[in-house]
């Protein structure tokens, strides 16, 4: 196997921490009351009773899911596998179109216009030849 990229552990790390963020927020959400509830006071972007709404659940099981999916990706990263390599390329693409999209509504003002760039970093870095060779084992004669 090829020898892992230092850029990689740090695509892990961020994913790591940001999978450990859509849990404690996925948590939060399903089961308000916890200690969790914390995160609401930091920042709050929904409507007051956004978490006792089925639409909250649902946006709860939503990022609990996709808590769980990325720390297993960041385990895959960490091999070297393919398949992650392919999840965080998809969850990436998606979370900086999601910021495009907020960018062209108005809406998204430097955080939306930071996460493009962000996501365009990542997309870049992930297609790098040593990158891709990484995750793809590609012999090179």
């Amino acid at each position: 196997m090829e020898k892992r990229p230092k850029g990689v552990l740090i695509v892990a790390i961020i994913f790591f921490i940001a999978a450990i963020l859509a849990l404690m927020v996925g948590i939060s959400t399903i089961f308000p009351g916890t200690p969790l509830d914390v995160i609401w006071t930091l920042k709050n972007s929904f409507p007051t009773g956004f978490r006792n709404t089925s639409t909250g659940m649902i946006f709860g099981y939503f990022l609990l899911t996709l808590g769980l999916i990325m720390l297993y990706t960041v385990y895959g990263l960490i091999k070297g596998q393919k398949w992650a390599w392919w999840i965080t390329l998809i969850i990436v693409t998606i979370n900086g179109i999601g910021d495009a999209v907020s960018v062209a509504l108005g809406n998204g003002g430097i955080n939306g216009i930071s996460g493009i760039i962000i996501a365009g970093s990542f997309i870049f870095y992930l297609n790098r030849p040593g990158v891709k060779k990484f995750f793809y084992n590609i012999k090179r004669h």
